[in-house]
């Protein structure tokens, strides 16, 4: 009876060490990450690992599927469930990590400083992730703090630049913004989101020249980035320094960003770019009805400054 009962307990220990290791699920997931979609990863990956509702490995796995897919809101809820079996600073920092891919930034800095909590070697990569939240909520003192002590007990990256090159850039200390930036790109030369931010660099410290160069490297290396597109149409449409502006370009980046998504801010773009052809009345025409239909106060005011002008036959000249 005795043994029957110690064979019993061995059993049930190796069956938990089954359902609590990493690599039956981790690394299951991992190789799931390159199917049709998300639907066909999970069923894989429910048919392929031994479902364990009490292994916070289990949910993990799910939550990195999901998170590979860009399907952040269920990747939300997997880690959240892991997190219930077994609280663990990974955990949290994936977690985090889709909570700013969700725009939901407290939440994120929630799970990254419950990861610094921890301590170990995730708190630094915890510092550092947690920075680029405090940036997004215009918290930069304590962003910089937190870059300073990640950068303590990590090697310097092209990441923690970024984010410095960010904090400087909201701050307007562009000319130490720009020694930051240079860095990353230095380490990470096909990075479209560096170049973008150090096109503004460059137009805030109004060098057009440079950071026309530099949108353009943006848009050609991420064709779809609407943001440095809109940008540059705007330098080309806007710009007080004459040889920069070319209505033709600024009319065709203008155009493809309307209709992608005819939205307030890619009209007032667009009105931009005819006025600067010389078509005025399109471009008065456009804002009206634009602003006509917006409920946002402030942009509708800042979009009648615009009309303003157009009406009067004149454009708009602004860094």
């Amino acid at each position: 009876m005795l043994k029957k009962a110690m064979l019993l307990v061995s059993m049930l220990i190796l069956a938990a060490c089954a359902a609590d290791n990493s690599a039956v699920y981790l690394d299951t997931a991992a190789q799931l990450k390159n199917m049709q979609d998300a639907d066909s990863a999970v069923k894989k990956y429910e048919s392929t690992v031994r479902k364990s509702v009490h292994s916070h490995y289990y949910y993990e796995g799910l939550g990195d599927i999901y998170y590979a897919y860009g399907e952040y809101g269920n990747a939300v809820n997997e880690y959240t469930s892991s997190l219930r079996n077994k609280d663990a600073s990974g955990v949290h920092l994936k977690r985090g990590d889709a909570y700013v891919k969700l725009g939901f930034y407290p939440d994120a800095a929630y799970d990254f400083s419950s990861a610094i909590e921890y301590g170990g070697e995730n708190a630094y990569i915890a510092y550092a992730k947690r920075a680029k939240v405090y940036i997004e909520l215009g918290k930069y003192k304590e962003a910089l703090k937190d870059i300073e002590k990640a950068r303590k007990h990590t090697e310097v990256s092209a990441d923690m630049d970024r984010a410095l090159a960010e904090i400087y850039y909201k701050t307007a200390d562009y000319n130490t913004a720009k020694v930051y930036v240079q860095r990353a790109i230095s380490e990470i030369p096909d990075d479209a989101g560096l170049y973008y931010l150090r096109a503004k660099l460059f137009y805030r410290t109004k060098d057009a020249n440079q950071a026309i160069a530099d949108y353009e490297k943006a848009v050609a290396l991420k064709p779809d980035f609407y943001d440095a597109k809109r940008e540059l149409a705007m330098v080309y449409a806007t710009c007080p320094v004459s040889i920069y502006r070319n209505g033709e370009k600024a009319l065709k980046l203008a155009s493809e960003l309307y209709d992608a998504n005819p939205s307030s801010g890619n009209v007032t773009v667009l009105a931009a770019a005819y006025a600067e052809k010389g078509d005025f009345d399109k471009a008065a025409e456009l804002l009206k009805n634009a602003a006509d239909k917006e409920k946002d106060f402030v942009k509708q005011d800042d979009m009648r400054v615009y009309l303003h002008a157009y009406e009067e036959k004149r454009t708009i000249n602004s860094w």
